[in-house]
């Protein structure tokens, strides 16, 4: 049985965090490194989300305009602003909240 919790954790964050990647990485032209560091995940692991070997199904995100803005709203403010992982993922949340319910995940 696949809990809503479950989807969460092992579907839609990854998702929001692939797509998330890739604004930084492809549109805000940041190093692995730097993503790696700003998000407090592994360089592996953001050349992962890059190559789709992890969420290779978040594009279904970008056809959710809400989402999609949310993330990228997120991106640019990575980009512009020097926030912490603790900002991050508190805006990350504001993300995933809505894409649940949206979803109908939980």
């Amino acid at each position: 049985m696949k809990l809503p919790c479950d989807i969460c954790m092992w579907d839609l964050i990854p998702m929001i965090k692939r797509e998330l990647v890739l604004r930084l990485y492809k549109e805000h032209k940041f190093s692995k490194t730097y993503i790696a560091n700003k998000l407090g995940i592994t360089k592996g692991s953001v050349t992962q989300y890059i190559q789709g070997k992890r969420a290779s199904n978040s594009s279904k995100l970008r056809k959710i305009k809400k989402v999609d803005k949310s993330i990228s709203g997120l991106a640019k403010e990575i980009a512009k602003k020097n926030l912490t992982v603790k900002q991050i993922s508190i805006k990350f949340c504001n993300i995933c909240k809505p894409a649940q319910k949206i979803l109908g995940v939980c």
